[in-house]
């Protein structure tokens, strides 16, 4: 449907709410569209913040304005640089970079920015018409509309979305919100295979907009299974501008994700009830050695998978979950899928993740209780990577969130392995805290792998003489160029991976069109100190990783921990 030529473009609609008008016509919208009517791709004149008179016109870099015409209401005609202009008219004359002076009663000044080319665009339609409620709760979801317009302009998604909501924990707290799609029918888009579920994520604590993406990028390169695709697009919910997200999949089972057995769907076809509609039995509060599950009455044959688990050090996870186990050591493990676990179920992936935690924290890596070794738990080349991937971002929530683990059942592997990666907007010392801002905001010291506190886990296996022996090894036969990709000094001939720079070149003009929106570069952390211009924080960025692999090289090119 849309296309950047004049045969098909998807419409963009500009809307515009004035304060009250001494004139007797007012314009009360203003838009601009590919019929010059209204549609679901509406997007709004934005005001600037506290400027009453100055609005922008946020365009994604898909679309030409040659192919736009203006529509309003309130009046027959307006002016802009004093040229009358009536409904239907072409948008052609409306440039990016530029400014114009409109005229509708009073006078405003119209900037007028477009993205980055070569980056899809969305646009979303509550059916409020608003984000308001959504907003009180990550709980809450609201229906609505979808449309996804790919780079190059076609339409790859237009229809029903079954629900939009927020996601995260923290994240939820900030102005630009994570948020999760759910479309009424699996789709696939932008090539990351067919589902229904996809988050975008705003990246509010990374001032570069980069820790995400290349951190990802990485763990695609040193060949993580499951990686979660990704890709930039600008988004637009209810007409509003929304700013520059992070689109992709979620971590979890599905035939195009974490493609493991679907222990969820086996257990719903034996059972007349939805799996949720089952009472909860177990222990209502984080107890050590104790789990909640669901008092399901019928188990498939075969319960030893799959299982997508998700390790957090909080104690508060444990209320936030249906399935969720707190181990020996206090640590939380939230069952992601299957979501509703039967008891049986519970039993079974409590057993195995305690068995794997006591055995790390075993001197020999064996388990006292059933004589198994970690590695016969957990691949350790999987463990090897996320850590590396973990240590080399100095990710701040490494040893304490979003690390995920998966398991399918003992018929097609018998091993859980580590991953896959996710949520790195704090890592590269893009935040910390006030008491720990010496030992995070340096590229030097670990902080993964020496963390305190006797319950995290990678502590336990650095510790193990085999572990750190595949790791180091690792670390200079792949981590080692990764960095060096980064920086510009070595290329990757598969692609996955490029220099900072290259990635800065590509996104620029989304960048700056994104902080206009959100100035958050006029509000950087007083503790991580990033920089007050884009390119500042990409500075800090380059910087920081340049000081961390030196530092990284000293300490892991030896031949002893």
């Amino acid at each position: 449907m849309w296309k950047k030529t004049a045969a098909c473009v998807c419409g963009l609609i500009l809307l515009l709410l004035l304060m009250p008008m001494a004139l007797s016509e007012s314009i009360t919208d203003l838009w601009v569209s590919s019929d010059g009517g209204k549609g679901s791709d509406a997007i709004a004149w934005y005001r600037e913040e506290n400027k009453k008179y100055s609005y922008y016109l946020f365009l994604p870099g898909n679309v030409e304005l040659s192919a736009l015409k203006i529509g309003f209401t309130g009046a027959e005609t307006i002016t802009v640089q004093g040229e009358k202009v009536k409904n239907g008219d072409s948008a052609a004359f409306l440039k990016p970079g530029e400014q114009y002076t409109v005229t509708a009663g009073k006078k405003y000044t119209l900037h007028v920015m477009q993205g980055s080319p070569d980056y899809p665009a969305i646009y979303i339609t509550t059916e409020s018409g608003s984000l308001k409620t959504i907003h009180k709760n990550k709980a809450n979801k609201e229906a609505g509309t979808m449309l996804f317009v790919a780079a190059d302009g076609k339409t790859e998604y237009d229809g029903a979305l079954k629900y939009i909501k927020m996601r995260g924990n923290s994240s939820t707290t900030f102005k630009k919100k994570n948020y999760q799609v759910k479309l009424t029918q699996g789709t696939d888009l932008a090539g990351m295979g067919k589902s229904k579920t996809w988050v975008l994520t705003g990246n509010s604590r990374d001032k570069s907009l980069l820790r995400n993406q290349i951190t990802l990028d990485m763990a695609e390169y040193a060949g993580m299974k499951y990686t979660p695709g990704h890709l930039y697009a600008e988004l637009y919910i209810n007409h509003e501008y929304m700013g520059f997200y992070l689109f992709g999949e979620k971590p979890m089972v599905d035939d195009s994700r974490v493609d493991i057995t679907d222990l969820e769907a086996k257990t719903e076809n034996l059972n007349d009830l939805e799996l949720s509609e089952y009472g909860m039995t177990g222990s209502k509060t984080a107890q050590p050695g104790k789990y909640k599950a669901n008092a399901i009455p019928n188990d498939p044959e075969d319960i030893t998978g799959g299982y997508l688990v998700e390790y957090e050090s909080y104690a508060l996870r444990y209320k936030e979950n249906a399935s969720v186990y707190h181990t020996t050591r206090k640590s939380t493990l939230a069952i992601k899928s299957p979501e509703y676990c039967s008891e049986a179920q519970m039993e079974y992936i409590s057993r195995y993740m305690q068995s794997f935690e006591d055995a790390i924290y075993a001197s020999d890596g064996f388990d006292p209780a059933t004589g198994k070794h970690y590695t016969q738990l957990v691949d350790l080349d999987s463990l090897v990577n996320k850590y590396l991937i973990e240590e080399v971002s100095k990710n701040y929530d490494g040893n304490t969130s979003s690390m995920f683990f998966y398991k399918d059942s003992d018929a097609v592997d018998p091993l859980m392995y580590a991953g896959p990666c996710w949520d790195y907007d704090s890592a590269y010392a893009s935040y910390a805290r006030e008491d720990n801002a010496k030992r995070v905001l340096t590229g030097k010291n670990l902080w993964i792998g020496d963390a305190k506190g006797g319950k995290y886990w990678w502590p336990a296996l650095y510790k193990q003489q085999d572990f750190y022996a595949a790791m180091t090894a690792r670390y200079k036969d792949v981590f080692r160029k990764a960095v060096d990709i980064l920086l510009g000094a070595a290329e990757d001939e598969t692609g996955k991976l490029r220099s900072i720079d290259a990635y800065v070149e590509d996104i620029r003009q989304s960048a700056e069109m994104n902080f206009v929106r959100w100035p958050m570069l006029k509000h950087t952390s007083a503790v991580a100190k990033t920089g007050y211009t884009f390119d500042m924080n990409i500075d800090y960025l380059k910087n920081f990783i340049t000081e961390r692999k030196a530092f990284l090289d000293g300490l892991w090119l030896n031949e002893q921990p």
